[in-house]
């Protein structure tokens, strides 16, 4: 419910007004930083093992994409750290997980017409716009 002032208390808020010292909580964000699976990525003719962090609908926003899956490629970083790079920069808030350098990202992209694109991102440390962010590259 609205306040004086025309907005709304968050829910965490709104369950303390209520319930007082009965209410209990966890910090379970840590979950969302565990896999939801695995699998065997092949790139530029080399099998990585590949961590799976969950597709997003983004459909909301992009006039193009329907939704984007996000995949990790573990020990990847050595093979792509020069290969030439594309035409994007993705920031970190982007992830569904916290970002170290020296980390290799497929992104799958659904468009909403079905059809899909992937594309590779590296976290070398760099900045954009004040913010972390991955380079897009192209594998060689």
């Amino acid at each position: 419910m609205a306040d004086s002032a025309g907005t709304v208390p968050s829910m965490a808020a709104q369950l303390t007004e209520r319930y007082g010292d009965a209410l209990r909580t966890e910090d379970i964000s840590w979950m969302a930083w565990e896999p939801q699976g695995t699998d065997t990525l092949t790139v530029a003719g080399k099998a990585y093992q590949a961590s799976c962090f969950g597709e997003e609908d983004i459909s909301g926003w992009s006039e193009d994409y329907q939704s984007r899956a996000f995949w990790r490629l573990e020990g990847a970083y050595e093979d792509f750290k020069d290969c030439p790079e594309g035409g994007d920069v993705l920031p970190y808030n982007n992830y569904p997980i916290p970002i170290e350098a020296g980390q290799v990202f497929v992104i799958d992209y659904t468009r909403k017409d079905g059809t899909s694109e992937r594309k590779y991102y590296r976290s070398d440390g760099e900045v954009w716009n004040g913010m972390g962010c991955t380079t897009e590259f192209i594998p060689e």
